[in-house]
């Protein structure tokens, strides 16, 4: 194992936890006791309460015949998540760069994390003036085109929670504070397929965004076009609704498997 730079301080506990599962992934029949004490250069009392933390947590599993250690399933759905995000790049970011190409705008693609839409993936515009966004950024959900989109199809419930009973801030003159007028803006949205935010959460930017669903119609994310509101008109943005619901479409039905894992 690597060490680590001055400047870090090292959890001991955990760098030796690392390094068991290290010595166990690189034999996946597994290993005694002894064996591992060996390879880790421990005590057979601290490998063995080591071992015991990794497999409470599902890491780790032990044969009840053998005792032997070996690792778990767990590892591989770990690694597996890892390779679903790199899939999900690989299916996502030509559907966004053919939009960011027609448009000459910047596209997003958020996904919702418990009330927040996080941004997942981002095209840039060529144009010099571009959007301050950034993959992990986390945004609004009642004054965003992407958090419009994903707001109007969730269920009754959860609308209710987060907009009669949570909390409206307002960010520019054109925030949608009021929860009535909020759910007959959501109405609309419906009634249309998309979302525009018109300097809502930030007055020089403009964008819309359709919503992305899982399997069941559960509204799991959304992707958008933004721009800088001196550029791009509404009826600008409405123009692009046709590009826009064509991937939106298209993202649907790829990511499908992506989104049965994701929620």
């Amino acid at each position: 194992m690597a060490s680590l730079p001055a400047a870090v301080p090292e959890v001991r506990a955990l760098s030796r936890g690392l390094r068991l599962l290290e010595i166990l992934a690189s034999e996946p029949a597994g290993l005694a006791l002894a064996e591992i004490t060996q390879q880790a250069q421990l005590s057979k009392s601290s490998a063995h309460r080591l071992l015991q933390t990794l497999v409470h947590n599902g890491y780790v599993a032990q044969e009840t015949t053998t005792g032997r250690y070996h690792p778990s399933l767990k590892l591989l759905r770990l690694s597996s998540q890892l390779v679903d995000e790199a899939s999900l790049a690989e299916v996502v970011h030509p559907h966004l760069s053919h939009i960011a190409e027609v448009t000459r705008e910047t596209v997003h693609l958020v996904l919702l994390d418990h009330d927040d839409p996080v941004y997942v993936e981002k095209v840039e515009s060529p144009n010099p003036i571009r959007m301050y966004s950034k993959i992990g950024m986390r945004v609004p959900l009642h004054c965003t085109g992407v958090g419009k989109a994903i707001l109007a199809y969730l269920p009754e419930e959860r609308l209710q929670q987060l907009v009669d009973n949570g909390r409206l801030e307002r960010f520019t003159e054109n925030t949608i504070t009021n929860p009535e007028a909020l759910r007959r803006h959501l109405a609309e949205v419906r009634r249309q397929g998309y979302a525009i935010d018109d300097g809502e959460h930030e007055e020089p930017v403009r964008c819309i965004a359709a919503p992305l669903f899982a399997r069941d119609r559960q509204v799991v994310g959304a992707v958008s076009i933004a721009a800088v509101s001196y550029r791009v008109d509404v009826e600008t943005l409405r123009g692009w609704w046709p590009v826009l619901q064509s991937h939106a479409e298209q993202l649907n039905a790829e990511l499908i498997p992506f989104f049965d894992r994701y929620i």
